[in-house]
Formats: C-alpha cells, structure tokens, sequence
C-alpha cells in the first residue's frame, strides 16, 4: 500500500507557559498569605489555581507536590512541623563579599628609640624632733612608727 499523503510533519513549537515557574509562584503565594507558621500545602494551591488560572486536576497538583520538595531541597523552602506540615520561605543570609588579598610590605627598618635616662632620687631621711632638755616628761607621746626607749 501507498501512502497518498507525502507533506512532512511540522513539530509544533512549544509555547511557553502562560504562568512563572511553580518554585516563583509558591513563593508569592506564601509572601500573600501572610501567616506567621508558614502555609499549608491546599492554601498554596488554592491561591495558585485562583490567581495563575491554572486547572484544578492531577497534573497541577503533582507539579505542585514536586516543586515543593525541590525548593526544599536547594534551600529555598523549609518545612515547619514536618513534611505533611506547613511550608515557610527560608530567610536568606546577606552574602559576604570576599575579601580582596592584601599586599604584603616589607617591614620598614626600625628606628632606634633613644633610651629614656631615668633620674634616681636619693632615698630621704625622715627626722624625728627629740624632746628639748627640761621639758615635762610626764606627758608622752606614742609614736606610731617604734618605741624609744631611754636608758
């Protein structure tokens, strides 16, 4: 048997999507929702199908389910209170710039400090007053330093 069509097939060309990726779309959908724990899962959805216009059937669902775990995977999602919980952005630390090498000097030459000269003061005596002959010696005085004793 002969073929009576012979006009060679044309591949359509695939069409993008009328919508972002689901990791971009789960992300704002959990920034809308606004809660504090994180969101579930049918929220997520909900709020997807409602403003992507996307259909509510198995194909969605699975992309959903699939995209979730790869954002869970590269960092992007976290899970609060575990796999079947809800599901928060991660927090993203503020990249560190790496710091340029710095150019090693060579050491100056040190300069030779002149030597302070310290002037020594000669150690002082103190004098203590002796009591004047024929001064009343019944009074005495109590020194707190050491005791004479007279002979």
């Amino acid at each position: 048997m002969a073929k009576t069509s012979s006009a060679p097939r044309t591949k359509k060309a695939a069409s993008l999507p009328a919508h972002p990726k689901y990791e971009d779309m789960i992300r704002d959908a959990i920034v809308a929702l606004k809660d504090r724990k994180g969101s579930s899962r049918q929220a997520i959805k909900k709020y997807i199908i409602s403003s992507y216009k996307l259909p509510d059937n198995s194909i969605t669902n699975n992309r959903l389910r699939i995209a979730i775990n790869k954002g869970v995977e590269k960092g992007l999602f976290a899970f609060y209170n575990g796999p079947s919980g809800t599901i928060k952005l991660v927090k993203k630390e503020p990249e560190t710039k790496p710091k340029a090498e710095k150019k090693i000097k060579k050491a100056a030459p040190k300069k030779t400090a002149k030597k302070a000269v310290k002037k020594t003061k000669k150690p002082t005596t103190k004098t203590t007053k002796r009591a004047k002959p024929g001064a009343k010696k019944g009074v005495a005085r109590k020194s707190s330093t050491r005791k004479r004793t007279t002979s």
